[in-house]
């Protein structure tokens, strides 16, 4: 597996290089706060999620990995169940603008949860009830070019006291067999910790992957940054709606 640089990053890791935030603007994702049946282990903000719509039908997704900083002690594996009591969606600083989230359709009780799940680093949950805002996008269906420009739209802990939704971009290097690369001209890992889960864009706003995770960049300088691409996605919409 490629190169991570350690467990802190990978807790809802990085972003592109900072353009702006929105402001009135589309709301394209919106912060995960997770209730679980102990109270001390609720999170008011772990990563950020969006909202899809795939053969007609509504999903909310978010990262795997949100696993690794939000869980009950006896949570090891990739199932909810008896330990989550809810889960909502909703604008940073706005919770009255929710989304409840229902059955996680990718729980996997023979799935850790460990470093191996930035392989396939999507939750998908069916939507219980929708009070939000928040943009219902679907997914790009061509391949990607180099060079070509992508956003990521959300808010990291370091933004969070006035985050609405910031945008971050990059732009399209290469495929992986997990992610996608992305040149970014000025990475700064240490401000972006929480944006994970955020929806990554091109210039039509369709969704080409989910912030999760860096490499180690191939010229041996640095690091690209590396969304998780649709594979693995598609291959739980292709389970769910079959």
């Amino acid at each position: 597996m490629h190169t991570i640089l350690n467990k802190t990053l990978l807790i809802l890791v990085l972003g592109y290089t900072l353009i702006t935030p929105l402001v009135k603007a589309t709301q394209f994702s919106g912060i995960n706060r997770i209730s679980f049946h102990d109270t001390n282990y609720d999170k008011s903000f772990v990563g950020n999620a969006f909202l899809i719509k795939h053969n007609n039908k509504l999903y909310a997704v978010t990262v795997k990995h949100v696993f690794l900083e939000a869980k009950s002690p006896n949570m090891n594996n990739i199932s909810i169940d008896g330990h989550v009591k809810e889960w909502r969606v909703h604008p940073n600083k706005r919770p009255n603008e929710y989304v409840v989230l229902g059955r996680l359709l990718n729980a996997d009780k023979s799935e850790a949860i460990d470093i191996k799940v930035l392989q396939k680093d999507w939750l998908v949950f069916e939507v219980k009830e929708n009070h939000s805002n928040l943009s219902i996008l679907t997914l790009r269906e061509t391949a990607l070019t180099q060079g070509e420009k992508l956003k990521a739209y959300g808010c990291s802990y370091s933004s969070q006291a006035s985050c609405q939704q910031d945008i971050y971009e990059g732009s399209f290097l290469a495929h992986e067999p997990h992610n996608i690369r992305v040149l970014m001209p000025q990475l700064d890992l240490s401000k972006l910790r929480g944006l994970s889960g955020s929806p990554v864009l091109d210039i039509d706003n369709k969704v080409v992957g989910i912030v999760s995770n860096v490499m180690k960049s191939k010229s041996g300088e640095g690091f690209d940054f590396a969304p998780a691409n649709l594979n693995y996605l598609h291959t739980v919409l292709s389970r769910a709606e079959n």
